[in-house]
């Protein structure tokens, strides 16, 4: 039995390349850099194997999904308060605790615990991958409450690609609309830096009372209110990877 075991098992980087994270060379490096946990240990050697059916591998604090043959998607919508990490030392609630199925799902990107809306959590590594990547450019859009007015003339900032005054950063150009308060702006990005939105706005001068993801790859809440999930239709999957270009 314990032959069988090692037989099955898969290097690292072959695992994460499986899940659709990322290339093989590109998961060695995550190793290197200390992203990845197998089983609550840091995984120190490039060219450990894991047993994709029974070890448990986080990486940069997300758990992955073991390559099934039978794929899940989920559209979710995120409360306030909640986190998308799987797993929390401050034992603070979970988006995987709203979702009860027996497939090991991971969320596609992240929502910060103060921010609500949409995410999509799958099995699919592939899609995933897709998804996230910069060049896959899947719209993602926010409505951000704010602190005060934001002018008309300062649209412009925003929508240009700006750089961010905390580190420099450099995003690229996206499309804004201010509602009819004045004190909230709909926003749509594709890329997806930690905090991206807040900081954007924090860098003209504007704190982000209230964020919330209303649509995903052009998916909506629809009918579904904060802490509800529901399956994705085969057309919307279908949808999904048509953006990635598949």
């Amino acid at each position: 039995m314990k032959k069988k075991v090692e037989e099955e098992k898969v290097r690292i980087n072959k695992y994460l390349a499986m899940c659709g994270i990322a290339s093989r060379r590109a998961a060695d490096q995550m190793v290197v850099d200390g992203l990845v946990m197998v089983n609550g240990r840091i995984a120190d050697e490039p060219g450990m194997k894991v047993d994709p059916r029974n070890d448990e591998v986080i990486v940069d604090g997300r758990l992955m999904a073991k390559p099934e043959a039978h794929k899940v998607y989920i559209l979710f919508n995120k409360p306030r308060n909640v986190i998308t990490t799987s797993h929390d030392e401050r034992d603070r609630q979970q988006i995987l605790d709203f979702i009860d199925v027996r497939e090991r799902v991971f969320p596609v990107g992240r929502l910060d615990r103060k921010s609500t809306g949409l995410l999509i959590l799958t099995n699919d590594g592939t899609l995933a991958h897709k998804l996230m990547h910069p060049s896959s450019q899947v719209q993602k859009e926010y409505l951000a409450a704010l602190d005060m007015k934001f002018p008309p003339a300062m649209l412009q900032k925003l929508t240009a690609g700006m750089r961010l005054k905390d580190t420099g950063e450099k995003v690229s150009p996206c499309r804004a609309k201010i509602l009819d308060d004045g004190m909230s702006v709909l926003l749509s990005i594709h890329e997806g830096k930690n905090h991206q939105v807040r900081r954007m706005f924090d860098t003209l001068g504007f704190e982000v009372r209230r964020l919330d993801r209303v649509a995903y790859a052009g998916l909506t809440p629809g009918d579904l209110r904060r802490g509800e999930w529901r399956y994705l239709s085969r057309k919307e999957v279908e949808q999904l990877y048509k953006l990635c270009g598949q």
